[in-house]
């Protein structure tokens, strides 16, 4: 979906693997996160021309470079529910015309399942329609995706542990 000879941003990228493979694949890949230490980590295991990374917020990139893609994982549910469409509005804004914005978070389901300390830190939890309401606001074409076990898939998204949602051609 994200192609060869592209950019993407991914937003709190931590360690920077996921930054890593993506931009071996795709041709950059730029990680961004508040956690210093982590970003240290990944500059310091991560040395390839096709990767960077960044201690910061890329809300305050706004108006800034354009991506071909923006990707987060296992983040938006730690953003406060307030600040959650400045944070979707923000991606939006930093992609190229054709760019695709990739959003991956655990399930209101899998709460049920999660320990305490992780719902302490899970303050924004989508369901499915939610996640997908948020997404349709910014983009004209939006795929929802589950995940149980490790295994993406398309199938009853209600019962799904995590979500993966592609939006594209952006309003």
């Amino acid at each position: 979906m994200i192609g060869k000879g592209k950019r993407v941003l991914d937003i709190g990228c931590n360690e920077g693997l996921g930054t890593f493979l993506v931009g071996k694949e795709c041709g950059h890949a730029h990680g961004m996160d508040f956690d210093a230490p982590a970003i240290e980590a990944a500059q310091k295991n991560f040395t390839e021309d096709f990767v960077s990374f960044e201690v910061g917020d890329f809300l305050e990139k706004s108006g800034g470079e354009k991506w071909d893609a923006i990707i987060n994982f296992d983040v938006v549910e730690h953003i406060l529910p307030e600040n959650a469409p400045a944070f979707f509005e923000g991606m939006k804004n930093l992609l190229t015309p054709e760019g695709v914005v990739i959003v991956g978070t655990p399930s209101k389901i899998s709460q049920d399942f999660a320990s305490e300390v992780s719902k302490k830190g899970h303050i924004n939890i989508y369901s499915h329609e939610q996640l997908e309401a948020q997404m349709r606001e910014l983009f004209d074409c939006v795929f929802m995706f589950s995940a149980n076990d490790e295994v993406v898939h398309t199938g009853y998204l209600p019962l799904a542990h995590y979500y993966i949602t592609v939006g594209c051609k952006k309003k």
